[in-house]
C-alpha cells in the first residue's frame, strides 16, 4: 500500500528527530586548562656547590613544551634542568608547562646566599688594579679606564674602544661569562662581549666568534639607567646568553668593547667578571 502524503511527512520528522537525538547523544571532548594547582617544582643544592641547583618540574598534564626561567635572563627547557648561580641575591624562578588547553606557571623565589667560589678563568676580574688588561683602541672619541675596582667607559662622538685578554680553555667543555654592569643610560650606542680566537688589533673593529653578550640602545636595552648582572640585561640582537664552546683546547681572547654617539654622565662600568665551567 502506498503511503499517503500525510504519513510520508510524519515519517520524515521521525527520521529527522531520531538523527538529531542520535547526534546529540555524542559526548563532546572537554579540553581544560592548567592551573597553577596542576604544576610544581622541586630543587635541590649540590652539596659541593652551593650555587648549583637542580630543578624538577611536576604536572599532571600532558604537555608540549616545558620552559625554565631563572630570574637572570637565562632559561632551559624540559622537566629537568640545572642552573649555576653566578651572583648572591633573590632569583625569581618559573617553570612553565604549554598544553593542549593552555598554559600556567609555578613560582618559587630562590635565595643564594654567596657570589659563586669556584676557578675564574678571568685574571682580576675584580679590577683590583689594572692589571692582566689590555685596552683595545678602535677608534677615537671614547675612552676606557680602569680605577677604583671597575672599568669605566666614557664618551662618545661615535667613538670604540675595549679592553681584552686571554683564557685557556678545554675542548667542549661550555663556559659561562658573568658580569656586573652599571650606566646611567646610552644614547644610540652598544656595550658588546666577544670571546674569539683571532688577536685583536688597534684601529680594527672585533667580532670574531659573535656577540656573547650585549647591550644595545637600538635593540631596546641600556638607554634607561641599568645596574646588575649583563645576563639579565642583556638584549643585543644576535647575541647570546653569555655560553661559549669551543671544539679544541685553544688560547681564546675575551673582549669587551663598547662606543656610539653618547655614553651617558656616568659611562658604562663594569666589574666582578667570570668565565666559569658550567
Amino acid at each position: 500500500m502506498m503511503m499517503s502524503i500525510k504519513q510520508h511527512f510524519q515519517f520524515l520528522i521521525v527520521v529527522l528527530l531520531f538523527g538529531v537525538s542520535s547526534c546529540g547523544s555524542e559526548e563532546v571532548e572537554t579540553i581544560l586548562a592548567p592551573t597553577s594547582d596542576d604544576i610544581d617544582f622541586t630543587y635541590s643544592i649540590d652539596p659541593e656547590n652551593p650555587n648549583l641547583i637542580s630543578f624538577s618540574g611536576e604536572t599532571t598534564f600532558d604537555t608540549w613544551y616545558t620552559h625554565w626561567n631563572f630570574g637572570d635572563n637565562t632559561s632551559a627547557e624540559g622537566f629537568e634542568a640545572e642552573k649555576l648561580f653566578f651572583n648572591q641575591g633573590d632569583y625569581d624562578v618559573q617553570f612553565k608547562i604549554f598544553t593542549e588547553g593552555g598554559t600556567a606557571i609555578a613560582r618559587k623565589t630562590i635565595s643564594i646566599e654567596n657570589d659563586i667560589q669556584v676557578d675564574n678563568l678571568i685574571e682580576n676580574g675584580s679590577f683590583d688594579d689594572d692589571s692582566s688588561w689590555s685596552i683595545l683602541s678602535i677608534s677615537g672619541g671614547a675612552e676606557v679606564n680602569i680605577s677604583d675596582g671597575k672599568a669605566t667607559w666614557t664618551g662618545g662622538g661615535w667613538g670604540h674602544v675595549g679592553i681584552f685578554q686571554t683564557m685557556d680553555v678545554k675542548a667542549n667543555v661550555e663556559y659561562q661569562i658573568q658580569m656586573d654592569v652599571a650606566g646611567s643610560g646610552m644614547s644610540d650606542c652598544w656595550f658588546e662581549v666577544y670571546v674569539g680566537m683571532s688577536a685583536p688589533v688597534d684601529g680594527f673593529d672585533y667580532t670574531d666568534g659573535g656577540i656573547r653578550l650585549g647591550l644595545n640602545t637600538w635593540d631596546g636595552c641600556g638607554a634607561e639607567p641599568f645596574d646588575g648582572p649583563l645576563t639579565a640585561l642583556s638584549c643585543s640582537n644576535g647575541g647570546g646568553d653569555g655560553s661559549f664552546v669551543f671544539p679544541n683546547d685553544a688560547t681564546v681572547y675575551l673582549v669587551i668593547r663598547s662606543g656610539g654617539a653618547n655614553l651617558g654622565d656616568a659611562g658604562v662600568s663594569v666589574d666582578n667578571i667570570f668565565v666559569l665551567e658550567k
